[in-house]
């Protein structure tokens, strides 16, 4: 149950109180403003190793290469109008990769020469005048990336080798540097490097690095994450996308950034090259975010996608100033507003709305459908597609007009229609289970047992845009921390076939909450959080019970091949001589406290769907999914029973005068 105020909460209980709802929609990518990229230049500059970087005076500092010559160019007041055409010649002596990083006055560019050393050329004054000097002795460097250490005088170099990195913190105020080494990772044994990224973020840097894993059954490209914290000691790197060796797919030149002054509706973001070498070869740049509330290690990223037309063998780099995200490389620059905007209130339009948890609505019609009124054109011009409907449900008290948040949905498609002197708009929504199941898996995902349960659906659910969380106080299941099966998706599997299929794994239950998500055990122990039928009225009930599962078995394989076999009884039912079994094989299950859990678990949510109901009341708009809750229904002699919400639907509508919600009740 959500908290409410005490007048909002007596509202709801009378069927005679004026009903209040409201939706805005925001330009958003789950809960992250969406980008749209202008380009300010085009031109014909090589594409080559480049880079990016903004002075304390907001002025513009690009590198880029061009054979044995590095360039570079400062831009004062960056705009449409700005001249991007102007190269200062800064060595003819460059081979292999560079980088940029930039902090007040300070502009540094590290570079790796013909000599196969790497050397700093550097600004204390805005680029006005420079300094040339060899930074670190170290040979074969593949890839650079350079970013400050937060408002302080020290800048990092990172510096990439096969099987080994390298940071080197250079302090601008004396110039002394401190260098780093890290071998490489036994779980992620790297063979080549293709390019790197990195920003700060308070205490640590966040990197993405692109290279080649040994592995087994067979090795790999990808984009991996790591750190390098406030100790000057890199974390082990995470893959987050990945293509096996042989399929002609590589992923190279990333970049990351996040703004210094992030906004709630802004997070990382990670721009990388897709480079496929058989027919019909491309460079492909892809861009995804960091879901809301997630941060840069705990692997909740969006699926990488193209965003952009053009072809790039040497990647896009990034930056933010305080009113812009920057994009650009030797031939371009682009630049997208960060500001959100103001959302579109529908509000005032609404003629009636659905809104609902079930899954017969999912397929087709969407989980929130609002209908509003068009007839002065006002939304001839529709919202964009996939734009964020945040809906919000109450009632006209006392306060003044009252209501909650209670889901946040995505637009999936648009309906017109007319009649004489009627012109509507209808909008069909999807929560995050009907976006998971518009996604589909680009490639093979596998966990040969190394991630838990909870980390896998992590993982899956992030890939569209939703955050699992751990809500203080709900349950979840020992399973979920503790059983680490090897599961694997392949290419094009829906999201919600992945979710079922590990969802079986364990007794819980996964409950979309806008942009999070979280898994609550259904426990028959359960508390109740409401009661309705003695103060909150019923307008109609349903109640009925059917037979039920009596006998689950679970089997598995210990470490030792040896057979498992674990059983769970309603013993009730079957001393009335019902005698139905279900049994479930994983040799995921390799200890009898796991194959327990999971006999335990299908007994329970078989139990949950042999006990159904639904009432029909005046909307309680704090009621949410799973809840246990009371029902006092003496019509049909029900006093105070406990029942589990499994399914929320409401409807309102002006021209019915209705508004009610139905609650879909299953066993507690």
């Amino acid at each position: 149950m959500k908290t409410l105020s005490a007048t909002l909460l007596a509202a709801q209980k009378k069927p005679d109180r004026l009903p209040y709802v409201e939706a805005k929609v925001y330009d958003f990518d789950q809960g992250i403003k969406r980008l749209s990229w202008t380009r300010l230049y085009t031109g014909s500059e090589a594409d080559n190793h480049h880079g990016i970087a903004f002075d304390g005076q907001g002025s513009m500092h690009r590198i880029r290469v061009d054979g044995s010559n590095l360039y570079r160019q400062k831009v004062t007041s960056p705009d449409e109008s700005s001249n991007y055409t102007q190269w200062t010649l800064t060595a003819n002596n460059y081979q292999g990769p560079c980088a940029i990083a930039s902090y007040g006055a300070k502009v540094y560019i590290f570079y790796r020469t013909t000599g196969n050393v790497l050397w700093k050329y550097y600004s204390h004054d805005y680029g006005q005048n420079w300094s040339n000097a060899q930074l670190a002795s170290y040979t074969d460097v593949l890839a650079m990336a350079a970013c400050w250490w937060g408002a302080t005088s020290k800048v990092v170099c990172f510096a990439f080798k096969a099987g080994q990195q390298n940071g080197i913190v250079l302090d601008s105020s004396d110039q002394s540097t401190g260098e780093h080494t890290w071998l490489g990772s036994s779980q992620h044994p790297w063979g080549n490097n293709y390019g790197a990224g990195c920003y700060y973020t308070p205490d640590h840097i966040d990197l993405v690095v692109a290279a080649w894993e040994a592995g087994d059954p067979y090795n790999l490209y990808g984009l991996y994450r790591q750190q390098f914290d406030n100790t000057y000691t890199f974390s082990d790197v995470d893959p987050f996308i990945t293509s096996p060796a042989g399929e002609g797919i590589t992923y190279e030149y990333p970049d990351c950034h996040k703004p210094a002054s992030a906004q709630d509706y802004e997070n990382t973001l990670i721009v990388g090259v897709e480079k496929f070498t058989g027919t019909t070869a491309y460079t492909r740049p892809l861009i995804c975010h960091a879901v809301r509330g997630s941060e840069f290690y705990s692997m909740a990223f969006t699926e990488p996608r193209p965003f952009i037309n053009v072809s790039s063998s040497y990647g896009l780099r990034l930056q933010s100033t305080t009113n812009y995200w920057w994009l650009e490389r030797p031939d371009g620059v682009w630049r997208s507003p960060r500001a959100a905007g103001t959302p579109l209130d529908l509000t005032p339009n609404i003629v009636s709305l659905r809104a609902s948890s079930s899954l017969s609505l999912r397929a087709e019609r969407g989980n929130l459908v609002i209908e509003l009124d068009n007839s002065h054109a006002q939304y001839a011009t529709p919202p964009e597609k996939r734009s964020e409907v945040v809906l919000k449900l109450g009632y006209k008290t006392t306060a003044g007009n009252e209501a909650v948040e209670v889901g946040r949905y995505w637009l999936d498609s648009w309906e017109y229609s007319s009649s004489p002197n009627i012109s509507v708009l209808k909008l069909f929504c999807l929560d995050g289970q009907g976006l998971a199941d518009k996604w589909s898996a680009r490639f093979q995902m596998r966990w040969p047992a190394n991630k838990t349960v909870w980390e896998i659906i992590q993982e899956i659910i992030c890939r569209w845009g939703i955050n699992l969380t751990m809500p203080a106080g709900v349950p979840r299941s020992s399973a979920v921390d503790n059983l680490y099966p090897d599961f694997t998706l392949q290419p094009g599997t829906s999201g919600d076939s992945a979710l079922r299929r590990i969802l079986a794994f364990i007794p819980d239950s996964l409950v979309f909450n806008g942009n999070e998500a979280y898994l609550k055990d259904l426990r028959a122990d359960e508390a109740s959080s409401y009661s309705y039928g003695t103060t909150h009225v019923i307008l109609q009930g349903e109640y009925r019970q059917a037979v039920p599962l009596t006998r689950a078995r679970a089997i598995g394989r210990d470490a030792g091949d040896n057979r498992i076999v674990e059983d769970a009884f309603d013993w009730t039912n079957l001393q009335l001589g019902i005698d139905i079994f279900d049994q479930d094989y994983d040799p995921n299950l390799q200890t009898t406290t796991r194959t327990q859990e999971r006999a335990d678990a299908i007994l329970r949510k078989e139990s949950l769907r042999a006990e159904r109901g639904n009432i029909i009341i005046p909307p309680n708009v704090g009621q949410e999914l799973y809840d246990v809750i009371t029902v006092t229904d003496k019509r049909c002699g029900i006093t105070s029973k406990k029942y589990r919400v499994m399914d929320i639907d409401v409807n309102y509508s002006l021209r019915d005068g209705q508004y009610r919600q139905a609650l879909t009740l299953g066993a507690p």
